[in-house]
């Protein structure tokens, strides 16, 4: 103790008022004092000293390449982390502020739901009114063609643009099906959170989920991905033999894009669609089947007959080979 105590002053005296004393340890744990630290002295943790030899500051060991990454990741982690609670604290201020209640958030979501309703509608109304059209026009070319007649370039090409539109309702409908099932699952998860803020556990609450979804499940159930799984050629020939097994009026269109029969005209008539479509160029195409039958009610958008339903039901296991 004595050397330690005379080594330390030997030193303290031997330097000017101003320079520092440091106590380092080497890689073989030996304990050494100098006036200037070595290089390598920072490897492991080390200790500043005074002219009396008390410690004024204490230093870790330098961090190797791989703790420094390691603390970077992190700190980016933590960073993220926060900002991902701010966000989040943004969201619910503005979900609170926006409703006042669950079925705020209910309604909300049925109002935009019923204005995407309304325009399939009016796609539906426009597929009729033009596969109505493209039957008088097919007749027209047909009944110039018993004649012997030439059909004019003219007619033929009114004939090609009404199937171009009809195609373009359908892909629109498939569209705003999806953005539909957007909204849906958007403000499904803004109820949920709500609640959580409200502490609300779903005490003795029924939800008012009255909202029918026929109308997404059937979109579902009559359509293919032509994804790699899918070999679209194969199935887009079994889904026009489907359609011609099923479909009780006669086929007036087939084409390599679209397979159409006549539109229904008596009440157990039931006219089938099939499609190739391509809605999304990013997206692979799609292949869609829509059954219709005669309207019983003005506003009446989907066939919902049991046998279509069956039909509907039967599509996919039919043409992919599912279970």
């Amino acid at each position: 103790m004595r050397t330690f105590f005379f080594l330390l002053l030997s030193l303290a005296l031997a330097q000017p008022a101003s320079a520092r004393l440091y106590k380092w340890v080497d890689e073989q744990g030996n304990v050494h004092y100098s006036d200037k630290l070595p290089p390598t002295a920072v490897r492991n943790p080390y200790s500043k000293l005074d002219k009396r030899g008390l410690v004024i500051e204490k230093k870790e060991r330098a961090k190797t390449p791989e703790e420094i990454a390691r603390e970077e990741a992190m700190k980016k982690l933590r960073e993220e982390q926060q900002r991902q609670l701010e966000e989040q604290r943004a969201k619910d201020k503005v979900l609170l502020n926006t409703f006042r209640s669950e079925d705020d958030i209910i309604l909300a979501r049925d109002g935009k739901l019923a204005t995407y309703d309304a325009q399939i509608r009016i796609a539906y109304t426009n597929i009729e009114r033009l596969k109505a059209w493209l039957e008088t026009q097919k007749k027209k070319a047909a009944a110039l063609e018993r004649k012997g007649q030439t059909v004019p370039q003219k007619l033929l090409s009114e004939i090609e643009n009404t199937r171009k539109q009809i195609k373009a309702n359908y892909e629109s409908i498939l569209r705003q099906e999806k953005d539909k099932e957007l909204i849906r699952k958007k403000y499904a998860a803004d109820l949920a959170r709500f609640r959580e803020l409200k502490a609300l556990k779903n005490a003795n609450r029924k939800d008012r989920e009255e909202e029918k979804n026929s109308s997404y499940n059937a979109i579902v159930e009559t359509l293919v991905v032509c994804d790699q799984a899918v070999d679209c050629d194969k199935v887009w020939e079994k889904a026009k033999a489907y359609a011609r097994k099923h479909a009780t009026t006669h086929i007036y269109v087939d084409t390599h894009r679209m397979f159409m029969t006549q539109p229904p005209r008596e009440k157990n008539d039931l006219s089938i669609t099939v499609s190739r479509l391509h809605p999304e160029e990013d997206k692979p195409e799609i292949i869609f089947l829509d059954v219709t039958c005669k309207k019983q009610v003005a506003n009446e958008t989907w066939c919902e007959t049991e046998k279509a339903q069956q039909i509907r039901a039967n599509f996919r296991k039919t043409v992919l080979g599912e279970p």
